[in-house]
């Protein structure tokens, strides 16, 4: 498998889990805010308060995952060892492919200088 469908998995695998992670703990964090104001209704101003404050800071780990994930995407640290890797066995072939053609015109040659031996005895 490639780096690059692999990359796209991960990418999509973080966002959904970091979703489903942040939609859950905000799903808790609201039930006992309402609790807590169905206690006390005298405390809803700070309880409120403190309920926003908290969903931004858990939002805000969904915002840093869908930065990673971009980054995983588009700029992925993993992409370029193996794009080196790769380039170098794209290199190898071509010299051996460059060491195969010296051979066969090596044996080309002795052919043609044989077979003009034969020709001329």
């Amino acid at each position: 498998m490639s780096i690059f469908v692999i990359s796209v998995i991960v990418a999509g695998g973080a966002i959904a889990i970091g979703t489903i992670a942040t939609a859950l703990a905000q799903g808790i964090a609201l039930s006992k805010a309402m609790e807590g104001i169905s206690r006390q209704p005298e405390a809803t101003g700070p309880i409120t308060t403190t309920l926003i404050i908290g969903l931004a800071f858990i939002e805000s780990l969904t915002i840093y995952v869908l930065v990673i994930s971009i980054i995983i995407l588009f700029a992925n640290p993993l992409a370029k060892p193996f794009l080196e890797t790769e380039k170098m066995k794209s290199e190898v072939e071509v010299i051996q492919l460059e060491i195969q053609k010296i051979q066969l015109e090596k044996d080309l040659s002795k052919l043609k200088s044989s077979s003009e031996k034969a020709v001329t005895k």
